[in-house]
């Protein structure tokens, strides 16, 4: 670990996730970008598809879209990190297998690259609704015991609590759908949320080698490399094209 000559394995090994965690960094730049447009627009299709309103040329409505885009971005990097640094900051029940598979976002990744193979894969609503149950019960908090499981009627069962799992609500104003009015009001098909979590997990494909796109280790995210991230899009508006 520390040789008499040369540089020790673990300067070379940090520096090295240094320089990872910057290339990372500006995928996920360039990946929230194209996300926040992506949910701008889906926004737009339902309106169009399904009550029927036409939007254009609405600056107020395309400023107000593109924060309420960046806050459900913003939700989907906080669980990312979350989950991915579960033992630290004790956010989510991660270890926990009901958890792991049934709700967590890690789950959805698992499907990033599954094909979607028919229009009702395509444009049903499986991601949007995981998601948004996802998204509450970070938000207000899980306790089996509320439950009120009991065999008699009148005696809760405490023992549910080793087959099941708590989460202490954040009550935060990040995931409160008062923050997104508008996001809220719409559905996202699984087509989209899919793409978006693709952008959020995976590296930027380069020309030529779609194959070798790896995914993207929050675990190895330091703070500094999110501020850039975060600040990288402080500066970002959306609005719609004339053309």
């Amino acid at each position: 670990l520390c040789p008499d000559d040369g540089v020790p394995l673990h300067d070379t090994l940090d520096e090295n996730s240094h320089k990872h965690a910057y290339g990372v960094s500006s995928d996920l730049k360039y990946g929230l970008r194209k996300a926040v447009e992506m949910l701008a627009n889906e926004y737009v299709y339902y309106q169009r598809t399904s009550a029927k309103q036409a939007l254009f040329q609405d600056e107020n409505l395309a400023r107000k879209l593109t924060d309420e885009a960046l806050i459900y971005m913003y939700r989907l990097l906080f669980l990312l990190y979350a989950e991915a640094r579960a033992s630290e900051l004790d956010v989510v029940p991660i270890k926990a297998e009901a958890y792991l598979k049934g709700y967590s976002l890690e789950s959805l990744r698992d499907l990033e690259l599954v094909p979607l193979t028919n229009p009702q894969a395509q444009n049903g609503y499986y991601i949007h609704e995981s998601l948004n149950m996802l998204f509450n019960m970070v938000d207000d908090g899980h306790n089996p015991q509320q439950l009120g499981f009991s065999l008699d009627n009148t005696t809760p069962v405490t023992g549910y609590d080793d087959y099941g799992f708590r989460v202490r609500g954040l009550h935060s104003p990040l995931f409160n759908r008062q923050s997104t009015p508008l996001l809220s009001s719409v559905k996202f098909r699984n087509s989209i949320l899919q793409e978006v979590i693709q952008l959020l997990s995976l590296s930027r494909e380069k020309r030529g080698r779609r194959s070798q796109r790896g995914r993207i280790s929050y675990a190895q995210l330091g703070i500094n490399q999110l501020g850039a991230v975060y600040e990288a899009l402080l500066s970002y508006s959306g609005f719609f094209a004339s053309e």
